[in-house]
């Protein structure tokens, strides 16, 4: 049984559309094929989330529920990658790439990963390439929810671009603004300290994070720039379990610019082992703006009544 408060979610509590990418293909490889109604109802069941949520609607004209929306939404962004077959309309087959990536992901497929995909990559620069030659685009009224929409997908953007830069970049640059961004995200404490191990003495520890003044709580790192399709394996995590007791220590933090596989994510809750995937990781620098400056600002403006 999922529970559902694991998955990503966002700040009312609600999963996010991509929440259900896993879940979809889970279900989509108990039988051959799937009316589309059938897979967005069975994969609602399988999510088990409460009444109340799966009733939410849309507040525009259209009222649609909020839940089947974004199962929707995921089901047609696992087609265009190519996980997904649609031989028909209405019809859904899991293809033997979506079964492989099931089986070594379970529900923790994300959208980054997805998107990597040689389909959607020839999806997106098909689309690239017909907006280069439309000349024209009518104007449309945007309405708030547009707007929102925009502007995520302008930091979705951003999150491409940033995990790029941060795949390529220089491996002790990378290390050092890990452990900044740990220090911003208050890891650190008001009176402690973050530094990066020397590599010739590190014993699989890549940054700590003292935590007071004495160093008495600390926080130890494994920081890995890997390709998106280069999964973060268990072994890995259990040889930094090894490495964190040699301190005598019980908490760590595995950073890793691509996803973690099914078992490893399994031996990190075991092993108290904060695990931070490539979206994750994009999200956090995006939110506390490290790695990232803003580029616009803007505003919108209501009446005060207080002054009329």
């Amino acid at each position: 049984m999922i529970d559902y408060t694991t998955l990503k979610h966002q700040a009312d509590g609600t999963p996010t559309w991509d929440a259900f990418l896993g879940i979809i293909l889970k279900v989509a490889v108990e039988r051959q094929n799937w009316q589309s109604s059938e897979l967005i109802q069975r994969t609602l069941e399988e999510a088990n989330l409460p009444q109340s949520m799966l009733q939410m609607r849309y507040p525009q004209k259209s009222h649609d529920l909020v839940m089947r929306n974004r199962v929707s939404f995921a089901l047609s962004d696992l087609a265009i990658s190519g996980l997904l077959d649609r031989p028909e309309r209405d019809l859904y087959l899991p293809t033997s790439r979506g079964q492989e990536l099931s089986k070594e992901y379970g529900i923790n497929i994300t959208r980054t990963l997805i998107h990597n995909e040689p389909a959607y990559k020839k999806y997106k620069q098909e689309k690239s390439n017909q907006k280069k030659n439309r000349q024209k685009r009518e104007n449309k009224d945007l309405v708030e929810s547009q707007i929102k929409e925009w502007f995520n997908q302008q930091n979705e953007k951003t999150q491409d671009e940033l995990l790029n830069h941060l795949v390529k970049m220089n491996p002790y640059k990378f290390e050092n603004l890990m452990v900044q961004l740990l220090s911003v995200m208050g890891y650190k404490g008001d009176e402690g300290q973050a530094l990066v191990t020397q590599k010739s003495n590190d014993h699989g520890i890549d940054g700590i994070i003292n935590q007071d003044p004495l160093g008495l709580q600390k926080v130890y790192l494994q920081l890995k720039r890997y390709a998106p399709d280069n999964s973060v394996q268990m072994p890995e995590i259990t040889a930094f379990s090894g490495s964190i007791k040699l301190k005598h220590a019980d908490r760590g933090v595995f950073i890793t610019t691509s996803t973690f596989t099914q078992g490893a994510i399994n031996a990190a809750k075991d092993l108290n082992i904060t695990l931070v995937n490539g979206e994750m990781l994009t999200n956090l620098m995006i939110q506390y703006q490290v790695g990232v400056e803003v580029k616009e600002h803007y505003m919108t403006y209501k009446i005060d009544g207080n002054m009329f």
